[in-house]
């Protein structure tokens, strides 16, 4: 059975912490990717992207030689994780079109950030019971 890799912080891969690294590493992405996300983040909701960085960087546990290990007998970036991230981003644009345009000026969308980061941690979660059943 193969191991899959846990989420750490990237000792190899990183700029500040190894957040990103780490979760580039995890979803088997380019890490400047993630990092690109968190600076949209950051300044699209008024700094709870560094908010996020930083809880993640206290609460991931470091690389170890084992983890190094896996990650480089570890598959590239499968094509469904490259759709999903670019249907995202496409659907994060039209939305930002849509917001620019005026089309949600009746409704009050305060609560569309948590529900965002609630659907993204539930894919990450059903991702992470994917495998482990395999």
């Amino acid at each position: 059975m193969r191991q899959s890799p846990r989420l750490t912080r990237n000792m190899l891969d990183r700029v500040l912490g190894g957040v990103c690294g780490g979760l580039g590493e995890y979803l088997a992405l380019n890490a400047w990717w993630i990092r690109g996300l968190f600076i949209i983040l950051t300044f699209a909701t008024f700094g709870v992207g560094i908010l996020i960085y930083v809880l993640l960087w206290l609460t991931l546990p470091e690389q170890t030689l084992a983890d190094i290990e896996l990650a480089q007998t570890q598959r590239p970036t499968r094509p469904e994780t490259l759709i999903l991230i670019g249907g995202g981003v496409t659907l994060t644009g039209i939305f930002v079109l849509a917001l620019n345009l005026g089309v949600f000026s009746e409704f009050d969308l305060s609560a569309l950030l948590p529900f965002g980061i609630i659907f993204v941690g539930l894919i990450l979660f059903a991702q992470q019971l994917r495998r482990l059943s395999s």
